[in-house]
């Protein structure tokens, strides 16, 4: 995983460099990736082409093999709204103590999160704002951003979350059964 984790952070450096990819989170887990990230002066198709080809060269060069790195394609949504962007970070931070490699969101290394709380080297800038989505992250106040982190979504919210995050824009999600849109259930 570190060199995995050492291969996406150079390729993500990259797209900053060549694409203004400007990164808010990323988080590698074992089998998949969670990124957050804005394009601004690219096409997102050709961004995330570009860096998955990418990583996969290099991590093929490494290894030896050859061919796809990745299984399918990836999923996108687009995020308009500041309660939502909230939402989709906590989510993807959270990913790892979901998946029980974990027991607290600090504890793992191959997050950006690791390197912003001073745990280690942040491999490529983070952009904790976007222009629109002014949060109030507690970012700046180390227990709050961990307390706040490690608290997890009630079990609804969470599945609308995920729910969300599969359509093309976030706020689309409705429950099956109430039709209550994500919004109304994440206010």
């Amino acid at each position: 995983m570190g060199q995995m984790w050492e291969i996406m952070s150079d390729e993500c450096l990259r797209a900053h460099v060549l694409y203004a990819v400007e990164f808010h989170a990323l988080v590698l887990m074992p089998n998949h990736f969670h990124i957050l990230l804005t394009v601004p002066e690219r096409d997102l198709g050709v961004v995330m082409n570009e860096l998955m080809k990418s990583v996969s060269r290099s991590t093929n060069l490494l290894s030896g093999r050859s061919g796809h790195l990745f299984g399918g394609p990836y999923h996108w949504s687009l995020i308009g709204n500041t309660r939502y962007f909230r939402h989709a970070l906590k989510y993807i931070y959270r990913n790892p103590v979901r998946a029980k490699l974990c027991s607290r969101v600090e504890s793992y290394p191959y997050s950006t999160l690791w390197g912003l709380i001073g745990l280690g080297k942040l491999p490529f800038p983070i952009f904790l704002t976007r222009i629109g989505m002014e949060i109030s992250l507690p970012f700046l106040d180390g227990q709050r951003q961990l307390d706040w982190l490690n608290t997890p979504f009630p079990i609804e919210m969470e599945k609308l979350i995920q729910k969300g995050l599969r359509k093309k824009l976030f706020d689309e999600a409705r429950d099956r059964e109430t039709r209550v849109s994500v919004a109304a259930a994440l206010n």
